[in-house]
C-alpha cells in the first residue's frame, strides 16, 4: 500500500468557494491519520465516507478554528454517538488540550465529563523536536502567522515518504526548511498578487520559487482572489476530495 493524501478540505477560514475547512487524510500501511481538523471537517469526513473512529492520530498546525475547530465535535461524536475502540492521539501546539476543552465548554456546556471518558490523549509539539506516534514522525517548524498562538509548519514522515505542510503563514525562510527533501509540499496560498498580512500569495511563492528547489507542491487554503486565478497558477490548486499519491 502506497502513501496517499486525500484533501478533506482546502478552503480558507471563510470556506471560500464552498470548500471545507483545512484537513488532510493520510492513508499508509498503518492506521490512517489527519493533518489539521477544521470546524467543518466532521461533515466533510462523512461526505467522504471516512469513519472518524478509524483515525487514531490528528496533527494540528495551529489553534485557529478553521484548523482545529472540528475536534470538539469529533469528541462529542465519540462520547454520545459512535464510541471509539481505539485511543486517539491529538498532537499540536502548546495549550492544545485546554483550547479544545474550552471550546467544548462553550459549544456544549456540561459535556466535559462525558467527553472525559473518550480514550484520547493530547500531546504538545515542541519546535524542531520530532514526535513519534506509532511510526509517524512529526516535526514542527515555527512559522509567521499569529502572535496569539504558536503556529507551525509540519514535516510528517511515514513509510519512507515525507509530507511537508506550511500551515498558515506569511513568507518566511522556515518554509524552505520545512519543505526540504519533501515528497509533497502542501502549501497555503490565500491570495493571488495582493500582499496579505499573515498569509501567502501566489506572487510571493513565485518570487521565492527558486528557494523551494523544485519541490512538488499543491496549493491549499485558497481565498477568493486565488480561486479566481486557479487556471493561471504555477502549481496545482487542491480541490476538496482530491487524492494525491505520494
Amino acid at each position: 500500500m502506497s502513501v496517499s493524501l486525500e484533501v478533506i478540505g482546502c478552503g480558507d477560514a471563510f470556506a471560500s468557494g464552498g470548500r471545507f475547512h483545512t484537513s488532510f487524510f493520510v492513508r499508509h500501511p498503518g492506521r490512517p491519520f489527519l493533518i489539521d481538523c477544521g470546524a467543518s471537517t466532521p461533515i466533510a469526513l462523512q461526505q467522504r465516507r471516512i469513519q472518524a473512529a478509524d483515525v487514531t492520530l490528528i496533527a494540528v498546525s495551529h489553534l485557529h478554528g478553521d484548523h482545529f475547530g472540528g475536534l470538539p465535535f469529533l469528541l462529542m461524536d465519540a462520547a454520545y454517538n459512535r464510541p471509539r475502540t481505539e485511543p486517539l492521539s491529538i498532537v499540536g501546539p502548546a495549550g492544545i488540550e485546554a483550547r479544545v476543552l474550552d471550546a467544548l465548554d462553550v459549544l456544549y456546556p456540561g459535556t466535559r465529563r462525558a467527553v472525559s471518558k473518550v480514550p484520547v490523549r493530547f500531546c504538545e509539539l515542541e519546535p524542531r523536536k520530532t514526535f513519534d506516534a506509532d511510526g509517524v514522525q512529526i516535526t514542527a517548524i515555527p512559522v509567521d502567522h499569529s502572535s496569539k498562538t504558536a503556529c507551525f509548519a509540519l514535516r510528517v514522515a511515514v513509510d519512507g515518504k515525507l509530507i511537508a505542510y506550511s500551515g498558515d503563514t506569511e513568507w518566511t525562510p522556515a518554509l524552505v526548511e520545512a519543505s526540504a527533501g519533501a515528497d509533497l509540499f502542501v502549501c497555503e496560498c490565500t491570495g493571488w498578487d495582493t500582499p496579505l498580512y499573515s498569509h501567502l500569495s501566489h506572487a510571493e511563492l513565485c518570487a521565492h520559487a527558486e528557494e523551494l528547489r523544485g519541490v512538488r507542491m499543491v496549493l491549499v487554503h485558497l481565498g477568493p482572489e486565488m480561486l479566481a486565478h486557479c487556471a493561471e497558477s504555477r502549481w496545482p490548486c487542491a480541490e476538496d476530495g482530491m487524492v494525491i499519491q505520494i
